[in-house]
Protein backbone atom coordinates (compact mmCIF):
# COMPACT_ATOMS: atom_id res chain seq x y z
CA UNK A 1 0.00 0.00 0.00
CA UNK A 2 1.33 3.75 -1.23
CA UNK A 3 2.78 5.41 2.53
CA UNK A 4 0.77 8.41 1.86
CA UNK A 5 -2.68 6.41 1.28
CA UNK A 6 -1.65 4.55 4.24
CA UNK A 7 -1.23 7.86 6.25
CA UNK A 8 -4.23 9.31 4.85
CA UNK A 9 -6.59 6.38 6.38
CA UNK A 10 -4.55 5.89 9.75
CA UNK A 11 -6.16 9.86 9.90
CA UNK A 12 -9.58 9.07 8.64
CA UNK A 13 -9.42 6.26 11.06
CA UNK A 14 -8.94 9.02 13.77
CA UNK A 15 -11.50 11.68 12.72
CA UNK A 16 -14.41 9.77 11.69
CA UNK A 17 -15.38 8.69 15.55
CA UNK A 18 -15.38 12.76 15.72
CA UNK A 19 -16.92 13.01 12.50
CA UNK A 20 -19.72 10.64 12.82
CA UNK A 21 -20.49 11.78 16.03
CA UNK A 22 -21.02 15.89 14.57
CA UNK A 23 -23.10 14.03 11.61
CA UNK A 24 -25.54 12.09 13.86
CA UNK A 25 -25.94 14.85 16.62
CA UNK A 26 -25.58 18.04 14.65
CA UNK A 27 -25.94 17.66 11.16
CA UNK A 28 -28.44 15.27 10.60
CA UNK A 29 -31.22 17.15 13.58
CA UNK A 30 -29.86 20.69 11.52
CA UNK A 31 -31.76 18.80 7.93
CA UNK A 32 -34.43 17.31 9.65
CA UNK A 33 -35.06 20.22 11.25
CA UNK A 34 -35.31 22.43 7.94
CA UNK A 35 -37.09 19.80 6.47
CA UNK A 36 -39.82 19.89 9.20
CA UNK A 37 -40.43 23.41 8.43
CA UNK A 38 -41.87 22.99 4.88
CA UNK A 39 -44.57 20.36 6.43
CA UNK A 40 -47.50 20.88 9.33
CA UNK A 41 -46.96 18.22 11.71
CA UNK A 42 -47.55 17.52 15.33
CA UNK A 43 -45.29 15.06 15.91
CA UNK A 44 -47.08 11.65 15.71
CA UNK A 45 -49.71 11.87 12.90
CA UNK A 46 -49.33 12.49 8.87
CA UNK A 47 -46.96 14.87 8.00
CA UNK A 48 -49.12 17.34 5.52
CA UNK A 49 -45.93 19.33 3.05
CA UNK A 50 -47.42 23.32 2.81
CA UNK A 51 -44.22 24.57 0.84
CA UNK A 52 -43.23 27.81 2.36
CA UNK A 53 -46.66 28.47 4.80
CA UNK A 54 -44.76 28.07 8.05
CA UNK A 55 -42.22 31.05 7.08
CA UNK A 56 -45.14 33.34 5.60
CA UNK A 57 -46.99 32.77 9.19
CA UNK A 58 -43.84 33.70 10.68
CA UNK A 59 -43.50 37.08 9.38
CA UNK A 60 -47.38 38.13 10.63
CA UNK A 61 -47.07 36.26 14.11
CA UNK A 62 -47.03 38.85 16.89
CA UNK A 63 -45.78 35.92 19.54
CA UNK A 64 -42.46 35.57 17.67
CA UNK A 65 -41.98 39.00 16.97
CA UNK A 66 -42.54 39.90 20.58
CA UNK A 67 -39.79 37.02 21.71
CA UNK A 68 -37.47 38.88 18.81
CA UNK A 69 -38.02 41.75 20.59
CA UNK A 70 -37.28 40.03 24.25
CA UNK A 71 -33.76 38.13 22.38
CA UNK A 72 -33.14 41.80 21.56
CA UNK A 73 -32.85 43.19 25.01
CA UNK A 74 -30.86 40.43 26.09
CA UNK A 75 -28.28 40.51 23.65
CA UNK A 76 -27.73 43.89 25.26
CA UNK A 77 -27.51 42.71 28.48
CA UNK A 78 -25.82 39.51 27.76
CA UNK A 79 -22.99 40.38 25.55
CA UNK A 80 -22.77 44.18 25.07
CA UNK A 81 -22.81 45.23 28.48
CA UNK A 82 -20.37 42.08 29.78
CA UNK A 83 -17.92 42.70 26.77
CA UNK A 84 -17.78 46.70 28.01
CA UNK A 85 -17.41 45.30 31.88
CA UNK A 86 -15.04 42.94 30.93
CA UNK A 87 -12.81 45.52 29.18
CA UNK A 88 -13.09 48.02 31.97
CA UNK A 89 -12.37 45.34 35.28
CA UNK A 90 -9.80 43.52 33.27
CA UNK A 91 -7.70 46.76 32.00
CA UNK A 92 -7.76 48.00 35.74
CA UNK A 93 -6.93 44.57 37.45
CA UNK A 94 -4.71 43.04 35.05
CA UNK A 95 -1.83 45.50 35.18
CA UNK A 96 -2.12 46.84 38.45
CA UNK A 97 -0.17 45.17 41.74
CA UNK A 98 -3.17 43.69 43.12
CA UNK A 99 -2.76 41.06 45.98
CA UNK A 100 -5.25 37.63 45.39
CA UNK A 101 -5.61 38.19 41.70
CA UNK A 102 -6.10 33.96 41.89
CA UNK A 103 -8.79 34.59 43.66
CA UNK A 104 -10.59 37.46 41.78
CA UNK A 105 -10.40 35.20 38.88
CA UNK A 106 -12.28 32.31 40.86
CA UNK A 107 -14.86 34.40 41.86
CA UNK A 108 -15.92 35.76 38.27
CA UNK A 109 -15.75 32.27 36.52
CA UNK A 110 -17.66 30.99 39.45
CA UNK A 111 -21.05 31.83 37.59
CA UNK A 112 -20.16 29.68 34.43
CA UNK A 113 -20.00 26.61 36.62
CA UNK A 114 -23.97 26.95 37.71
CA UNK A 115 -26.61 25.86 35.79
CA UNK A 116 -28.53 28.27 33.85
CA UNK A 117 -31.74 26.69 35.31
CA UNK A 118 -30.46 27.23 38.79
CA UNK A 119 -29.24 31.11 38.02
CA UNK A 120 -32.92 31.69 36.72
CA UNK A 121 -34.23 30.02 40.48
CA UNK A 122 -31.68 31.50 42.52
CA UNK A 123 -32.57 34.84 40.75
CA UNK A 124 -36.37 34.33 41.25
CA UNK A 125 -35.69 34.60 45.21
CA UNK A 126 -33.72 37.48 44.72
CA UNK A 127 -35.90 39.22 42.64
CA UNK A 128 -39.04 38.23 45.01
CA UNK A 129 -41.52 41.07 45.86
CA UNK A 130 -41.49 40.29 49.26
CA UNK A 131 -38.34 38.58 50.83
CA UNK A 132 -36.15 39.28 47.87
CA UNK A 133 -32.98 40.61 48.44
CA UNK A 134 -33.75 43.41 45.91
CA UNK A 135 -36.60 44.84 47.89
CA UNK A 136 -35.16 44.22 51.07
CA UNK A 137 -31.94 46.38 50.29
CA UNK A 138 -34.50 48.97 49.08
CA UNK A 139 -36.33 49.26 52.16
CA UNK A 140 -33.35 49.12 54.49
CA UNK A 141 -31.64 52.71 52.97
CA UNK A 142 -35.13 54.05 52.93
CA UNK A 143 -36.58 53.92 49.46
CA UNK A 144 -39.85 51.35 50.02
CA UNK A 145 -41.34 53.47 47.21
CA UNK A 146 -38.99 51.77 44.36
CA UNK A 147 -39.91 48.40 45.27
CA UNK A 148 -41.70 46.53 43.10
CA UNK A 149 -42.34 42.61 41.54
CA UNK A 150 -39.42 42.68 39.48
CA UNK A 151 -40.34 40.06 37.36
CA UNK A 152 -44.29 40.28 37.65
CA UNK A 153 -44.28 43.77 35.43
CA UNK A 154 -44.23 43.27 31.67
CA UNK A 155 -42.01 46.94 32.12
CA UNK A 156 -39.29 45.74 34.75
CA UNK A 157 -38.94 41.86 33.88
CA UNK A 158 -37.37 41.61 30.65
CA UNK A 159 -34.17 44.07 31.78
CA UNK A 160 -34.46 41.93 35.13
CA UNK A 161 -33.57 38.79 33.53
CA UNK A 162 -31.55 41.08 31.44
CA UNK A 163 -29.28 41.64 34.30
CA UNK A 164 -28.98 38.18 35.28
CA UNK A 165 -26.93 37.79 32.05
CA UNK A 166 -24.90 40.56 32.64
CA UNK A 167 -23.72 39.28 36.10
CA UNK A 168 -23.48 35.78 34.64
CA UNK A 169 -21.23 36.54 31.83
CA UNK A 170 -18.85 39.50 32.86
CA UNK A 171 -16.78 36.89 34.98
CA UNK A 172 -15.99 34.91 31.82
CA UNK A 173 -15.39 37.97 29.86
CA UNK A 174 -13.15 39.24 32.52
CA UNK A 175 -11.23 36.10 32.32
CA UNK A 176 -10.57 36.06 29.15
CA UNK A 177 -9.51 40.08 28.45
CA UNK A 178 -7.10 39.32 31.60
CA UNK A 179 -5.48 36.70 29.58
CA UNK A 180 -5.42 38.69 26.69
CA UNK A 181 -3.74 41.84 28.17
CA UNK A 182 -1.37 39.72 30.49
CA UNK A 183 0.33 38.17 26.76
CA UNK A 184 0.67 42.34 25.35
CA UNK A 185 4.20 43.15 25.54
CA UNK A 186 5.03 44.94 28.57
CA UNK A 187 7.53 46.53 26.19
CA UNK A 188 4.54 48.73 24.40
CA UNK A 189 2.99 50.15 27.53
CA UNK A 190 7.05 51.45 28.77
CA UNK A 191 7.27 53.30 25.78
CA UNK A 192 4.05 54.55 25.55
CA UNK A 193 4.75 55.98 29.36
CA UNK A 194 7.74 57.63 28.06
CA UNK A 195 6.27 59.59 24.97
CA UNK A 196 3.86 61.26 27.83
CA UNK A 197 0.30 58.58 27.11
CA UNK A 198 -2.24 58.67 29.76
CA UNK A 199 -3.66 55.27 31.09
CA UNK A 200 -6.43 56.25 28.59
CA UNK A 201 -4.55 56.70 25.88
CA UNK A 202 -2.54 53.33 26.57
CA UNK A 203 -5.48 51.15 26.43
CA UNK A 204 -7.23 52.79 23.57
CA UNK A 205 -3.47 52.64 21.22
CA UNK A 206 -2.49 49.16 22.87
CA UNK A 207 -5.08 47.31 25.03
CA UNK A 208 -7.98 47.42 23.01
CA UNK A 209 -6.06 46.90 19.58
CA UNK A 210 -4.54 43.83 20.80
CA UNK A 211 -7.86 42.28 22.28
CA UNK A 212 -8.93 41.97 18.99
CA UNK A 213 -9.05 38.17 18.99
CA UNK A 214 -10.41 37.48 22.24
CA UNK A 215 -13.08 40.49 21.87
CA UNK A 216 -14.71 38.72 18.38
CA UNK A 217 -14.44 35.30 20.48
CA UNK A 218 -16.43 36.66 24.01
CA UNK A 219 -18.73 38.78 21.61
CA UNK A 220 -19.82 35.69 19.55
CA UNK A 221 -20.11 33.62 22.12
CA UNK A 222 -22.03 35.44 24.40
CA UNK A 223 -24.56 36.58 21.49
CA UNK A 224 -24.89 32.40 20.58
CA UNK A 225 -26.06 32.22 24.81
CA UNK A 226 -28.19 35.64 24.66
CA UNK A 227 -30.01 33.53 21.47
CA UNK A 228 -30.09 30.07 22.88
CA UNK A 229 -29.65 28.01 25.45
CA UNK A 230 -28.83 29.82 28.23
CA UNK A 231 -30.79 32.56 28.19
CA UNK A 232 -34.00 29.72 28.08
CA UNK A 233 -32.95 27.87 31.03
CA UNK A 234 -32.75 31.10 32.53
CA UNK A 235 -35.90 32.70 31.53
CA UNK A 236 -37.71 29.06 32.15
CA UNK A 237 -36.89 29.17 35.50
CA UNK A 238 -37.62 32.88 36.36
CA UNK A 239 -40.64 33.79 34.79
CA UNK A 240 -41.53 30.83 32.77
CA UNK A 241 -41.68 33.10 29.49
CA UNK A 242 -44.30 35.73 31.03
CA UNK A 243 -44.19 39.34 31.10
CA UNK A 244 -42.31 39.62 27.65
CA UNK A 245 -38.91 37.75 28.90
CA UNK A 246 -40.04 34.84 26.51
CA UNK A 247 -36.98 34.89 23.95
CA UNK A 248 -37.40 32.97 20.42
CA UNK A 249 -36.07 29.68 21.58
CA UNK A 250 -38.68 29.00 24.49
CA UNK A 251 -41.27 29.90 22.05
CA UNK A 252 -39.75 27.57 19.57
CA UNK A 253 -39.71 25.12 22.79
CA UNK A 254 -43.08 25.69 23.76
CA UNK A 255 -44.36 25.38 20.33
CA UNK A 256 -43.11 22.11 19.99
CA UNK A 257 -43.73 20.10 23.29
CA UNK A 258 -46.20 21.43 24.50
CA UNK A 259 -48.48 22.95 21.44
CA UNK A 260 -47.02 20.19 19.39
CA UNK A 261 -46.57 22.29 16.03
CA UNK A 262 -43.13 20.71 14.93
CA UNK A 263 -43.52 22.32 11.72
CA UNK A 264 -43.91 25.71 12.68
CA UNK A 265 -41.34 25.11 15.63
CA UNK A 266 -38.95 24.18 13.21
CA UNK A 267 -39.22 27.39 11.34
CA UNK A 268 -38.86 29.66 14.21
CA UNK A 269 -35.68 27.21 15.02
CA UNK A 270 -34.44 27.24 11.33
CA UNK A 271 -34.88 31.15 11.10
CA UNK A 272 -33.20 31.79 14.53
CA UNK A 273 -29.87 29.38 13.46
CA UNK A 274 -29.83 31.70 10.70
CA UNK A 275 -29.58 34.64 12.58
CA UNK A 276 -26.97 33.11 14.61
CA UNK A 277 -24.48 31.81 12.06
CA UNK A 278 -25.02 34.94 10.17
CA UNK A 279 -23.97 37.28 13.56
CA UNK A 280 -21.55 34.50 14.10
CA UNK A 281 -19.99 35.17 10.57
CA UNK A 282 -20.09 39.08 11.07
CA UNK A 283 -18.06 38.97 14.07
CA UNK A 284 -15.54 36.96 12.09
CA UNK A 285 -15.22 38.70 9.69
CA UNK A 286 -15.00 41.69 11.41
CA UNK A 287 -12.29 40.67 13.63
CA UNK A 288 -10.13 39.35 10.95
CA UNK A 289 -10.92 42.58 8.57
CA UNK A 290 -9.16 44.72 11.89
Amino acid sequence: MDQKLKQKLIALAYISPGFITIFIFLIYPLFNTFRYSFFQWDGVGKMNFIAITNYLRLFRDSKFWNAFYANIIYIVFFSFVPTLLGLLVSSIIARADIRGVRTFRTIFFTPQVIASVAVGTIFGWIYAPQFGIVNQILSFIGLESLQKAWLGSASTAPIAVGLIGTWLWSGFCIIIFIAGIQKIDEDLYSTAQLDGANALQQFFNITLPQLKYEIVVVVIMTLIRALSTNVFGIVQAATGGAFNTRPISLYAYQLAFIQHEIGYASTIVVILAVIVFAISGVSMKIGERE
